[in-house]
């Protein structure tokens, strides 16, 4: 598959669309975050309290609230992790709402092109790669392989010489021992290494097939060069090509709770704290025969919705019942194994099959936040993560009017100023620098 991106970057945030090569919108990814907060970020922590039940304990990383680490996720004996202990964790999942990160010890340092587990042994390959480089990476990869050393060679390592994939061995080898050094001498909840840029971590896990990237200057600063050179050249434009190539429709598409399906019917998909809930609807049909080919249809659909807004985790989907009576053994069959044959090209899910009561099952790997949580955060659509939001669309359209020379002076809410005070206040610099002048702005409310 030859696949292209189209990315621009604004003030805090890199807007990305990838399509295949029949035009067809595969993925739109939104990437935000500090390098000390986002997924891949290793921090130096303290464990502060124990969750039995749930088999984990909290730990101390320095933000709002405490990170979860399951025992699972400790290399270790459960018994190391008491009260007060310095811990090298990595950030598995970026805290949302009022939930703090999701940790790992079972660390993982990248580059572009390896991934390096120093607690999980063994060698791996991209699977996008062609057979030839498949047998060559990995014959490199066990050649150089410490015992206990876990590596896996990603999509853009088949365009590099093993002189260039060997130094990368070697600084991530040096990068995990500072790290370990840091975190085993105490201290203070700290970042010990930054997050890999998100943008440059999700060419590269594609970078064996993408055949055209077009982005703003602002994003070949901050990530990609090291990902394709040699095999994709990189198209610089002083414009916005995540717009031009639709980015803007595709991003409202992907977060719409409601998708019409070909031939009637209709899904809706709503995020839970706990998992997404997809309803099948048959637009008022109620023969069997229709049941049936809503159900195939949103099955089909529903896989290409899952990559779009990278849906992660556990998906509950409530299937129109194929009888009076309820669902019928055949439906028990043939929905699930029609989703995994949906599935095929989608290594990320993994189908669980399908309840008593008509439900499908199945689970997304989860890689980073859905749109929808970035966007939205909870599912109100309230607190941090909108109020980012909302803070990050008044900076592009601040930066807009200042290149026309017709700079505003927003008007914000209390929690959007906040989020520009504090958190954001990276996001507003960067907002400064691209429209050459300063920026301020009034709280609702205020008096001027």
């Amino acid at each position: 598959m030859r696949l292209s991106v189209a990315a621009t970057r604004h003030p805090g945030e890199t807007r990305a669309i990838l399509k295949d090569e029949n035009d067809t919108v595969l993925e739109v990814r939104l990437f935000r975050g500090t390098p000390e907060s986002a997924e891949g970020a290793l921090l130096r922590g303290r464990v502060v309290g124990t969750l039995a039940a749930a088999r984990a304990v909290l730990v101390d990383v320095g933000g709002a609230a405490p990170g979860l680490l399951p025992l699972a996720e400790w290399p270790g004996a459960p018994e190391e992790l008491t009260e007060g202990r310095a811990v090298a964790v990595g950030i598995e999942r970026p805290a949302r709402a009022e939930k703090g990160p999701r940790l790992t010890g079972r660390i993982r340092l990248a580059t572009p092109r390896l991934i390096f587990s120093p607690f999980r042994a063994g060698v791996s390959v991209s699977h996008r790669l062609a057979a030839e480089d498949v047998r060559r990476l990995s014959a490199w990869a066990q050649s150089g392989a410490a015992e206990g050393e876990g590596w896996v060679a990603r999509g853009a390592a088949a365009a590099f010489p093993a002189a260039v994939l060997d130094r990368d061995r070697e600084r991530l080898r040096h990068r995990w021992a500072e790290a370990r050094a840091a975190a085993a001498a105490g201290g203070p909840p700290a970042c010990l290494v930054p997050a890999p840029d998100p943008f440059a971590e999700w060419l590269a896990e594609m970078a064996a097939e993408v055949a055209s990237v077009a982005v703003s200057g602002g994003v070949l600063n901050h990530a990609a060069r090291g990902v394709l050179v040699e095999r994709v050249p990189l198209l610089a434009s002083l414009g916005d090509p995540f717009a031009e190539e639709g980015g803007e429709e595709a991003l409202e598409e992907a977060l719409s709770p409601l998708v019409a399906l070909p031939g009637g019917g209709r899904i809706s998909l709503e995020p839970t704290r706990a998992f997404l809930a997809v309803d099948v609807d048959s637009g008022g049909d109620t023969a069997p025969e229709a049941a049936r080919a809503v159900n195939d249809a949103a099955v089909d659909r529903l896989v290409r919705e899952l990559r779009l807004r990278n849906v992660g985790g556990a998906v509950v989907v409530d299937a129109i019942p194929e009888a009076r009576k309820g669902p019928t053994e055949a439906q028990r069959k043939r929905l699930p194994e029609r989703l995994r044959a949906a599935a095929a090209g989608d290594p990320r899910i993994q189908v669980n099959g399908m309840t008593q009561l008509g439900h499908l099952e199945l689970v997304r790997a989860r890689r980073g936040l859905s749109l929808h949580d970035v966007v939205l955060g909870d599912t109100l659509g309230e607190g941090a993560a909108a109020a980012e939001t909302t803070a990050l669309a008044m900076l592009r359209d601040w930066v807009a009017d200042a290149r026309l020379g017709t700079p505003a002076h927003p008007q914000v809410n209390p929690a959007v100023a906040g989020w520009l005070s504090g958190p954001g206040r990276g996001a507003a610099a960067e907002a400064e620098t691209m429209a050459g002048q300063k920026l301020s702005w009034r709280i609702a409310g205020d008096r001027a």
